[in-house]
């Protein structure tokens, strides 16, 4: 560690007293108008490094702080899409500043979709609404999947259940060359499989439907999605890997990846299986957080493409998966109810054996117009998914609830076994035409048809000590489900004059569900499950009409875009019970909802400011409609409530994005606050015995506020690399609740502030850390509950050092600390993962021995503070191993080598010649 330490103090120093200098100069037109938005580069003169980059300002300006090194000269270059490029040597000034004046960019005769100016594009370019990272400028492992790079990019988060935003905004999809890799939105195969080094851009922006990347319409989703451009050359692109790894206490994995892309084709073959908790790939050390229980999987999956996003294209996919869980869990809850308060300790253990079948087809096919100077186009579309699944599961609980003097109230056991099967199959068909204003006209065709069936064991004992009896239930249950759901919608979208837009919408849809479920109780004198309970068993139909017309208005004035939308929703629903008639009823709801935007984005995309309203109504279910006692659970009987109103919710949003890429500063910023009028509740009485009867009722005053800041800052130079992440959220909400007849208040009030940081070093050492403190505070209006407070703090370090030539060693350490948590639960955890490889035979090969887990420290602790009680979980987890791995990648781009990593030792200069350091506007 010393010697690291060292290492690290030696390259910072030599950062510090390098010659630096801070270029100045205005970029124009031929009519002396500045041009915003052009891209400034620095390289250096030996091997083409990318030294310095930035953008110019509204104005033109652009100012860059650049380290030259030892360099006495360096490469300067302008590019802006429509204007020549501009590339030249310049002297290193022997002071701290060097003014280049006015540089005026001769117009581009002929117009080019992308601007290749150097050998290596800079880390990060603007395109408008489009942030684009170039992939080899942030340093991976030789093993790492895409899933590692993005951690690594400024902006971009992974959580530890793998939700991912991109300056705290959430990200919707994740596309491989604009499409859906393997059929899945969120991209999971893609990130955990494809090779982090076969990745040229990741690019960011505003998530848009199918529909909308069609139409060209704008997108209106408020998150965002982020596509994988692959390395491409003239000829055939063929890469993969092969990787196995044998570890102690019988940890294995093993898995092999092959695909193939050209120019508008994918081809993709996974297949793998292992017992460390990893689903659809591996990394090259395994995560700080993992699933909690033992999870054994094999999976295989095979994608087929043909055809970019935009033109007439097929996909082809089908996923096989198979998983063995096994979880223990052992659990502290302190139960705060007026009257009543009480604790509950419960073990659980259980198990659960799938497999699965997903198959799907996508055909996009356009129609383009004779005239070539047409805008009119024709999409017609079909997507088709199906899904099959079957699982064995089973679990066993104790639970014994004692009074806070430690008197036994109720001591509960259960034991539950199942089997079961389903069947879905999709189906999407829609055409949308264009017309030569941009007009255009969607018509789409919905079904979905599903089939299950279960067959389940339950058992269940409860031991009332004040009345000295135990209540049984013994049963087994056979269920059969079918349902249907047929939907059809139509969204005109039509320019009525200048800026002025009308989009009416019309949707309806039908949904019919049948379930049979019949229920038998165990028999003591013919020792057999001969009793049919019909209280618990139900033959039943349910059908759901619903319809709404909508309209939409939009208004646009320079850089503002006016919006409102007004919907009527009428919707009929009819449940029959052939078994139980009181569980019969017929119920029509009719709701109008309004929703409005104002948004302003400036020319280039730079600055986003929205303000948003929306009002959404959710409908009670049929289970908290129906006036029927519902006594499947002995120690918690629910009953509906058929006088129930919709509930309606109002939000309010406000959002501020702004790219200042003049300083190579990111801010976002957003605000909500949240109404609810008619909240559906959970009005839930406990007797003495801790026997729960819960109705459901409506109930207003609930609303939440919460508000999100992050500023990000990017440092770059020709061999050092600092990203720097702040960010500050925040949320206030005012619960109400009815517990025990009694009505209440709870007020919750949320603070995390978080700092995250990286820094990168000559390809020599990558440092990445980040902190985050989580302060959670309620306080309830009666005294009947005890206020409470507690703060979690995560601190997490990710470290890779690279030693002579082809060695590497890295480190992923994480901590954990929860200051409420109980005392019969550890508060704190450390989180060491460690791994030591070598690269082999011209980096064809890596050998990486893996450290799970080192301390030893591990816990699989979580709490949870609701406004009725405070719960403590622990789950079983894997525990510590070694393991070794051997993996063995193979493939090429455009005849290189794909191990060949061109920013890495004495290959600097054979880095692949990506689209361009131009910007496209």
């Amino acid at each position: 560690m010393k010697k690291i330490l060292l290492l690290l103090s030696l390259f910072i120093s030599t950062t510090l007293f390098a010659q630096r200098f801070t270029l100045e100069g205005v970029v124009k037109d031929k009519t002396e108008k500045g041009l915003e938005g052009a891209t400034v580069y620095l390289q250096s003169v030996q091997d083409s490094i990318p030294i310095a980059y930035g953008i110019t300002n509204k104005n033109g300006e652009f100012s860059i702080r650049a380290n030259a090194e030892n360099d006495s000269k360096v490469i300067f270059n302008i590019a802006y899409l429509g204007y020549k490029p501009l590339k030249k040597d310049i002297a290193v000034p022997s002071g701290d500043q060097l003014n280049m004046g006015i540089i005026t960019l001769e117009d581009q005769v002929e117009e080019l979709n992308v601007v290749s100016i150097i050998g290596k594009a800079p880390p990060i370019v603007i395109k408008k609404d489009t942030i684009e990272y170039n992939a080899d400028s942030f340093k991976t492992l030789p093993n790492d999947k895409a899933e590692d790079l993005l951690k690594k990019l400024p902006g971009i988060e992974i959580d530890i259940d793998g939700n991912i935003t991109y300056n705290g905004i959430e990200v919707e999809a994740i596309n491989v060359d604009g499409m859906e890799f393997f059929g899945e939105k969120k991209g999971e195969i893609a990130l955990k499989n494809l090779p982090s080094n076969v990745v040229s851009k990741v690019q960011v922006t505003d998530y848009k439907t199918n529909m909308q990347k069609f139409t060209g319409e704008e997108s209106d989703s408020g998150t965002k999605e982020i596509n994988l451009k692959i390395k491409k050359g003239m000829n055939r692109a063929t890469f993969g890997d092969v990787k196995v790894g044998v570890g102690t206490d019988d940890k294995y994995q093993g898995n092999g990846n092959v695909f193939q892309l050209i120019d508008g084709k994918q081809l993709g073959i996974i297949a793998g299986t292992n017992n460390i908790n990893m689903g659809r790939g591996f990394n090259a050390l395994p995560d700080t957080e993992t699933s909690t229980g033992y999870i054994e999987s094999d999976f295989v999956g095979a994608n087929y493409t043909k055809g970019k996003w935009n033109e007439t294209r097929v996909n082809g996919n089908y996923r096989y998966s198979a998983q063995d869980r096994e979880n223990m869990q052992k659990s502290y809850r302190e139960n705060f109810l007026p009257d009543l308060n009480y604790i509950t300790d419960s073990e659980t253990s259980s198990f659960n054996d799938s497999d699965g079948h997903q198959a799907g087809a996508d055909l996009k096919f356009i129609l383009n117009p004779k005239n070539k100077l047409s805008n009119g186009r024709v999409q017609l579309s079909n997507e088709t998914d199906f899904s099959s699944s079957n699982s064995e599961s089973g679990s066993e609980t104790t639970k014994i609830s004692e009074s806070t003097e430690g008197d036994l109230i109720s001591d509960f056991y259960s034991k539950n076994e199942s089997l079961s099967d389903s069947y879905e199959i999709k189906n999407e068909l829609s055409v949308t035409t264009i017309t030569g204003n941009r007009d255009y006209l969607n018509i789409a065709l919905n079904t979905d048809f599903n089939k299950g069936s279960s067959e389940s064991l339950n058992y269940s004992e409860n031991y009332i000590e004040r009345l000295g009896e135990t209540v049984v239930q013994d049963q087994i249950n056979n269920s059969d489900n079918y349902s249907s759901n047929i939907r059809l919608s139509a969204f005109w979208s039509k320019e009525l004059f200048t800026n002025f837009r009308i989009m009416p919408r019309y949707t309806a849809s039908i949904n019919s569900q049948k379930n049979e479920k019949y229920i038998y109780d165990y028999d003591d004198t013919t020792n057999g499950y001969d009793d049919f309970n019909d209280i618990l068993s139900s033959d039943s139909k349910y059908a759901t009409t619903t319809v709404r017309p909508a309209l939409r208005l939009r208004y646009e004035y320079k850089d503002f875009r006016f919006e409102l939308e007004g919907g009527y929703t009428n919707t009929y629903r009819n449940y029959t019970d052939k078994l139980v008639v009181a569980r019969d009823f017929k119920t029509d709801f009719e709701y109008a909802t309004y929703s409005a935007r104002i948004r302003y984005r400036d020319e280039n995309g730079y600055k986003n400011i929205n303000l948003n309203y929306n009002q959404s109504v959710d409908l009670p279910s049929v289970s908290q409609l129906q006036p029927v006692e519902d006594v499947s659970d002995i120690t918690h009987i629910r009953v509906g409530n058929p006088s129930l109103e919709p509930e309606i919710n109002h939000s309010l949003r406000f959002e501020y994005q702004n790219n200042l890429a003049f300083n190579n500063i990111n801010i976002t910023g957003d605000a909500r606050a949240s109404f609810v009028q008619d909240k559906i509740i959970n009005s839930t009485i406990t007797d003495e015995d801790l026997n729960k009867y819960t109705t459901y009722d409506n109930i207003n005053g609930d609303y939440s506020l919460s508000g999100n800041v992050a500023v990000s800052k990017s440092i770059y130079n020709k061999k050092t690399n600092i990203n720097i992440n702040a960010r500050f959220n925040t949320t206030y909400k005012n619960s109400l609740s009815v517990q025990n007849a009694i009505k209440f208040t709870a007020k919750t009030t949320t603070i995390r502030p978080s700092l995250s940081f990286r820094y990168s070093y000559d390809n020599k050492i990558d440092f990445s850390g980040s902190y985050s403190y989580t302060n959670n505070q309620s306080v309830f209006d009666t005294d009947e509950f005890n206020d409470n407070s507690f703060f979690v703090q995560n601190l997490d370090f990710d470290t890779n050092v690279f030693f002579i030539k082809n060695v590497f060693f890295t480190n992923k350490v994480s901590y954990r600390y929860n200051s409420r948590v109980g005392d019969e639960f550890d508060g704190d955890a450390v989180f060491w993962n460690a791994g030591l490889g070598v690269e082999l035979w011209d980096n064809k090969a890596t050998v990486t021995l893996v450290g799970y887990d080192m301390l030893g420290k591990n816990n699989g602790y979580r709490r949870t503070v609701t406004e009725t009680y405070i719960q403590d979980v622990e789950n079983n987890i894997l525990e510590q191993y070694f393991m070794l791995n051997f993996t063995y990648k193979f493939g090429s781009f455009a005849g290189q080598n794909m191990n060949n990593r061109g920013d890495r030792g004495s290959r600097r200069g054979g880095g692949y010649r990506g689209g361009g350091g131009g910007r496209v506007r």
